[in-house]
């Protein structure tokens, strides 16, 4: 199948799941964020930079993670200066950052169909994106259909992402994958049109306060961010999960991590939470 073709997405689909690990406890509503447009160079996209070594970054995560238990991974890309940074950054299960690629099918069908959302399917991505809700998950993957989520994914450039017939919290994906799926909401017109990227930015930034963690560590302010967590627990421990875009104080860039916490939860969104800091603070200069 060619990746630029859309084949019919069923009326209705199957989809079994085990117990979907719950999210905290969030208030009913979150008032909305500032999501401004991207600033930089059009040409300046997360699979255009140039990867480097960056020695100070490394030398600071190793020293934090050294006070640290659990595993992490992750890809850097200050977007302003085209460059990005990977550390450890491997293969993991997805849990709720994949919800993103979800809405970018259900925006890249419409957009398509040269059709608008609809005032249900508005509320189901609404409660996906900003609450992670997985039943609405659920709903809309029903919807589009995991033959269409291949194909968007295929056109977003995320070679290494694994979408299989289980539950889509268990596919599998790297950081860079991640970058290039929440890049791919926010610049390029090669996938969304401006009005549909907007559309899933507010969601990004609107993301309830208990779920505010991890990319969303910098925000101030002066600091905007729009991202999306993942989480759930496995026999050796929590997966913590971190996708997203920064643009503040001098700095746009956009970060993603992939975590396990054998303390559970809490703990791992600390650690993510503490190197995301740290990668935006290596950004008030070049990484190499």
């Amino acid at each position: 199948m060619s990746p630029g073709a859309r084949t019919p997405s069923p009326g209705t689909a199957a989809s079994t799941s085990p117990a979907s690990p719950s999210a905290p406890a969030t208030p009913a509503a979150t008032a909305a964020t500032p999501t401004p447009t991207p600033t930089r160079s059009a040409s300046v996209t997360a699979s255009t930079a140039s990867l480097v070594e960056a020695p100070r970054l490394t030398e600071r995560i190793e020293r934090y993670l050294a006070t640290r238990r659990g595993r992490l991974g992750l890809e850097l890309v200050d977007l302003r200066r085209g460059q990005s940074f990977e550390y450890e950054a491997k293969e993991g299960y997805c849990y709720s950052t994949i919800k993103v690629l979800i809405l970018t099918t259900l925006l890249r069908q419409l957009q398509e169909d040269g059709a608008e959302l609809g005032a249900q399917q508005r509320r189901l991505a609404e409660r996906m994106i900003t609450r992670s809700d997985n039943a609405a998950t659920e709903s809309l993957l029903a919807q589009v259909g995991r033959d269409e989520v291949t194909r968007v994914a295929t056109l977003v450039g995320m070679q290494r992402t694994e979408i299989g017939s289980g539950w889509w919290g268990h596919w599998r994906t790297v950081p860079r994958d991640l970058n290039l799926m929440v890049d791919a909401v926010l610049s390029s017109d090669r996938v969304l049109d401006g009005a549909r990227r907007t559309v899933a930015r507010f969601l990004m930034a609107d993301v309830v306060p208990a779920q505010r963690w991890g990319v969303f560590a910098p925000e101030s302010s002066t600091v905007h961010v729009a991202a999306k967590n993942g989480w759930g627990p496995l026999p050796d421990g929590y997966r913590v999960n971190s996708s997203g875009w920064v643009q503040g104080n001098d700095r746009e860039y956009v970060l993603s991590v992939l975590a396990s916490s054998s303390r559970g939860f809490t703990y791992g969104r600390r650690t993510v939470s503490g190197v995301a800091q740290l990668c935006h603070e290596a950004l008030r200069e070049e990484l190499a």
